[in-house]
């Protein structure tokens, strides 16, 4: 066995447990939080993928007239194709309020693009359903349910027999419409009239990395109406865990810094308690190589057991942290990395490489004659600072506070930027909440600008719009008419808006609002996409439609992550809107919902505008708690530097007693020293955590298409009590810690030990 081995193991044994508990500890906590973030990332798109394969590959989806789509299923791009499949649009009740659904029938179980059957089982009579797994998780459905849907104003109630995955589009909320399955004569008794019926073609293509190209090909092809390729699906149904991952694991850096600064302070007192021990290995024949990777070796076997504990932590927690999957898709089984491992090994021990080989090259070169003496020689520079703090008229306990701070000043800089990260990631938690409660609260950060839907299909659009002008509850209204279009050989989404451009109340960043044909708005995603900026000119193809548009500005938009075009309605003469979309004067998206419905009739399909904020809790929870724990870690630490500090000064303290020191003044002495560390750290985490804040939050809007400067900031009152907060734990962690020494008598104080 080789001498730093020995070393590191004998260090080990005569090591404090609670000291090697704590810095597993650490280490397993910042292990944990790098794991989780990548599993997160990474474990949605293998369940997603299964699905897609076993689904027959839908690479495509083309939309549009059965005669078209029947022409299309020879096409050379294709590799096989499902039937054509008839469907019809309409309104399902959900909750309390209702959403677009599309009902379409069963095509074979070994067709492209099945849907997946997850409960219950297929319909089997026209009164039967099977339901999108995605909105009746949300709504809390089960099996023998009774649903009411509502089709061109003629309101049909069904039996829901079983819930499946559709991979048409993504899930529900972030997508719409929801996806139900019904027999032939089922759909038949929902729409009699051919006209109410649309048609779907789904193909499984030869190269499934075309479907892009394939997609702007045939999205031109006469009779078709919409095309949407499984790339733009899938990204669709991953973003939430994407962003979220990334956020997770971008958080995990605040840990692994905490941890940083932790095992620094804790190598550096510890290397300090153990200078003889160093000094007499040194004087026996051992290297300054052997000892620092000795001292190294002993941390590093705890922060890599502790890394390992933090991986199996990290793996197991995953499944639990999935946004958007869960309920259509159920919790992921455990997905062990042996990845995730090596990086998380890898992080834990730069990071305690780098704390502890720094302070134990110090201690390993201190001179051993020196280090050997009863009491170490004492340098000039307490002194000074006590004169320094005796000049500014401090009360004694507080002189003695501040000296005992400065008297370390490595240890005291370690342990004031361990609780500074902690003040970080309190900001940046607080930050995160108020953001994505500003886009639950505020719509238009989300680009839907609106309260309630009226379905345009089977309405009648003139009518419909007087209406909306004439009632008090509406405060403004626009149509909105979707087509997929092509840009080269790439797809996306474009947006017809009619009505009163100044009332679609868009969030605009930059440029100017849509106001004329021949204008474009795009979302921040189309900017990066297609490397284009605000006045330059797309030539695209709308369906069958040229277009030549000028770029005015761009908005806040998640939906396609941003992806998206906008122009005026008046460009598509003679289309028909998909939707109205209505602002409220004061009442809630529901109660403007139900107006709507009293004023329009039995025949209009209206919904309120949905919000998933249960779905964003678990994003922000996350966050919190994970603050909580670099938090906690920090203070554990804090408090036992300020004990620390306080056993190395007991004899002093001791004398201090004796010449009538109070175990009060004792304790404000302490409590000194644990507010001007608080106080430091608060002064430096704060701007940190604003701009970490401003970093971190860009990143997440960006990705989800926002784009960035989208932030929304803690409340001022939070900001202004930051620094005085962290002080006053400071203070009261020093009282704490040193209350049994402060009461502890001076006799036995002042003995040497």
């Amino acid at each position: 066995m080789s001498a730093t081995l020995r070393l590191a193991l004998s260090g080990l044994r005569g090591r404090s447990r609670v000291g090697a508990a704590a810095t597993t500890l650490v280490a397993a906590l910042a292990a944990a939080a790098v794991v989780a973030g990548l599993s997160v990332q990474s474990q949605g798109g293998p369940q997603v993928d299964e699905i897609y394969r076993d689904s027959g590959r839908p690479d495509l989806v083309v939309y549009g007239e059965p005669a078209a789509l029947d022409g299309l299923r020879d096409d050379a791009a294709f590799a096989a194709t499902g039937p054509i499949t008839p469907f019809t649009s309409g309104d399902v009740e959900l909750g309390d309020g209702s959403v677009e659904a599309r009902i379409a029938t069963l095509p074979p179980a070994s067709a492209v693009g099945a849907p997946q059957l997850r409960t219950g089982r297929w319909p089997a009579a026209a009164d039967e359903v099977v339901f999108d797994r995605a909105a009746a998780v949300e709504a809390g459905l089960r099996d023998g349910d009774q649903v009411r849907i509502n089709v061109a104003g003629r309101p049909v109630t069904l039996t829901m027999v079983g819930t499946a995955i559709d991979l048409t589009d993504c899930f529900y909320p972030d997508c719409d419409p929801i996806r139900l399955f019904v027999d032939p004569a089922g759909l038949q008794a929902l729409a009699p009239v051919a006209e109410e019926r649309g048609a779907l073609l789904i193909a499984q293509l030869t190269d499934p990395a075309a479907a892009d190209t394939a997609a702007a090909r045939l999205g031109t092809s006469p009779g078709v109406t919409g095309v949407q390729p499984w790339p733009d699906t899938r990204d669709d149904i991953l973003v939430r865990e994407l962003i979220f991952g990334a956020s997770l694991a971008g958080f995990g850096v605040f840990v692994l810094l905490a941890a940083a600064f932790v095992v620094a302070g804790t190598a550096a007192a510890r290397l300090l308690a153990r200078r003889r021990e160093i000094a007499m290995l040194q004087a026996v024949g051992y290297t300054n190589r052997q000892v620092i990777g000795g001292l190294l070796g002993e941390t590093l076997i705890l922060g890599i057991g502790g890394a390992v504990v933090g991986w199996l932590a990290g793996t197991l927690i995953a499944p639990f942290l999935q946004v958007g999957l869960s309920s259509a898709m159920g919790r992921g089984g455990i997905r062990v990395s042996a990845v995730a491992l090596l990086v998380a090994v890898a992080f834990v021990g730069v990071i305690l490489t780098v704390a502890t080989v720094l302070p134990a090259r110090r201690a390993a070169r201190q001179p051993v004659t020196d280090v050997l003496r009863d009491a170490p020689p004492r340098s000039a520079a307490p002194s000074k600072v006590a004169r320094l703090l005796e000049r500014l008229g401090l009360a004694p306990s507080t002189r003695f506070g501040l000296g005992s701070v400065l008297a370390r000043p490595g240890r005291s800089a370690l342990t004031a930027a361990a609780l500074a990260i902690a003040v970080a990631a309190v900001v940046v938690a607080a930050g995160f909440v108020s953001t994505m409660d500003k886009i639950v609260t505020d719509p238009a950060r989300s680009g839907d600008p609106y309260d309630a839907v009226v379905a345009g299909d089977g309405t009648d659009g003139a009518r419909t719009a007087a209406a909306l002008s004439a009632m008090p509850e509406v405060a403004g209204w626009y149509t909105q008419t979707d087509r997929r279009a092509t840009l080269g050989e790439e797809t996306f989404l474009a947006r017809a808006i009619g009505g009163d451009p100044a009332q679609a109340g868009f969030m605009l960043r930059a440029g100017e609002p849509l106001r004329a044909a021949g204008e474009a708005l795009v979302g921040y995603g189309f900017l990066k996409r297609f490397g284009v900026e605000v006045g330059d000119t797309v030539d695209i193809q709308a369906g069958e439609t040229p277009l030549s548009l000028r770029i005015v500005g761009w908005y806040s938009e998640t939906e396609d992550t941003g992806e998206v075009l906008m122009y005026r309605a008046e460009m598509l003469p003679g289309a028909v809107p998909d939707a109205f979309l209505v602002t409220g004067a004061a009442a809630t998206p529901e109660a403007l919902a139900t107006a709507l419905r009293e004023r329009l009739g039995p025949t209009a399909t209206v919904r309120a505008r949905e919000s998933d904020p249960d779905e964003l809790g678990i994003f922000t929870v996350s966050l919190q708690v994970m603050a909580a724990l670099v938090l906690a870690v920090s203070l554990a630490n804090l408090a036992a530097a300020l004990l620390s500090g306080a056993r190395e000064r007991a004899r002093v303290l001791g004398v201090l007693r004796t010449v009538g020191f109070t175990v009060r003044q004792t304790l404000a002495q302490s409590a000194t020293g644990g507010a001007a560390l608080g106080l430091a750290a608060g002064v430096v985490g704060l701007p940190a955590g604003l701009v970490a804040f401003q970093v971190l939050a860009d990143q997440v809007t960006t990705g989800i298409g926002a784009g960035p400067g989208l932030t929304q900031y803690p409340s001022w009152l939070l900001l202004a009590l930051t620094v005085p907060a962290a002080a006053v734990v400071g203070a009261l962690a020093g009282a704490v810690v040193t209350r049994r020494l402060a009461g502890t008598p001076a006799a036995t104080l002042v003995r040497w030990e």
